[in-house]
């Protein structure tokens, strides 16, 4: 069983939303908690960065693709493992070598619970 880890973390509704913004949601469960119940703050990471790889590489044209490079977060908030965690993104730099992406992590009600960025690198596909 091959599973990669967009559907370990059960990353959903991935989109480009205009020309510098972008959307998804993970759907939370045990699989993402702290022993306590807790959001794993490291889920989040990972959500954020998959997601900055996925709206980057819609955009680009087919010979380069974008990948992870670094990656900052700020856990604003707790939140139960459960339900769903929610990105709103915009595009900060749309360079010729490298992408940045901030992220605005919210739960249902909208209040938020992290806030990432995350930088890729933009490569040639044939390297």
């Amino acid at each position: 069983m091959n599973t990669t880890m967009i559907e370990a973390l059960q990353i959903t509704e991935v989109q480009v939303t205009g020309e510098f913004t972008g959307s998804g949601m993970m759907n939370l469960g045990t699989y993402h908690s702290q022993p306590q119940g807790y959001l794993n703050g490291g889920a989040t990471l990972a959500f954020g960065e998959i997601l900055a790889g996925m709206l980057s590489n819609a955009m680009l044209p087919e010979d380069a693709f974008a990948v992870g490079q670094s990656i900052t977060a700020n856990h604003l908030r707790p939140m139960k493992a459960e339900g769903v965690l929610m990105a709103e993104g915009e595009l900060l730099l749309k360079g010729k070598t490298s992408h940045v992406w901030r992220f605005d992590m919210k739960d249902v009600e909208g209040s938020l619970i992290s806030q990432v960025t995350v930088t890729c690198a933009v490569v040639p596909k044939h390297r």
